[in-house]
């Protein structure tokens, strides 16, 4: 189910309207909360509803918006954002949807990434479809550092196996890598090992 024209129009203005809530600061600090909504008739033959937040404070600002949108075959399309900024310095922005069609196939997704005013940021993303005969597949990501180390994840699905790939290292150099395994019918698995920054073998935990 695509997106109409009508959608668009209504997705930018409740933009707008929150992206002009935060333009100026000094009105975004005596409103403190700008809220919109709206639901419609769609190209589709369902309704839309679509709704946009902006808020700002002491403590930063958030701009959040998204719509859920039906057709008249049953299906359903979402999609939502949001963008947050502390006092402090840290941000986040992120989107994520999810799509079910007629047939019973479905599809989901995300991404998102920030950072912290200390030098830390974080990333993460995915994506992961069923078919209408129940069958999913997809992926996703995660990457962190920081000050204290790093941490990377990932994670795959494909004909009925799920990897699961961890690697971490800690400010000392120490690192962790492993790798979880479940297969349908057949169970789950785990290997992992440590290293020390010279590259030795070391009992993980240390």
């Amino acid at each position: 189910m695509s997106m109409s024209t009508s959608l668009r129009i209504a997705s930018l203005a409740l933009a707008c309207a929150a992206a002009l809530a935060l333009a100026s600061p000094a009105d975004a600090q005596r409103a403190g909360r700008l809220h919109a909504h709206g639901t419609f008739a769609n190209g589709q033959g369902g309704v839309t509803h679509a709704r946009g937040t902006a808020a700002s404070g002491a403590r930063g600002s958030v701009v959040r918006g998204g719509y859920t949108a039906t057709g008249a075959d049953g299906s359903v399309e979402h999609r939502a954002g949001r963008a947050v900024q502390g006092a402090n310095g840290g941000s986040y922005a992120g989107s994520n949807g999810y799509m079910r069609n007629a047939d019973g196939s479905a599809s989901r997704w995300h991404n998102g990434s920030g950072s912290t005013a200390a030098g830390g940021a974080v990333s993460t993303s995915g994506a992961y479809s069923r078919s209408a005969d129940g069958s999913v597949s997809g992926s996703a990501q995660t990457n962190a550092s920081g000050p204290r180390g790093s941490y990377n994840a990932s994670t795959t699905t494909a004909d009925g196996t799920t990897q699961h790939a961890t690697s971490a290292t800690n400010v000392a150099g120490d690192s962790y890598n492993g790798q979880t395994t479940y297969t349908r019918g057949e169970g789950l698995s785990h290997s992992g090992s440590c290293t020390d920054a010279a590259g030795n073998v070391i009992a993980c935990g240390r």
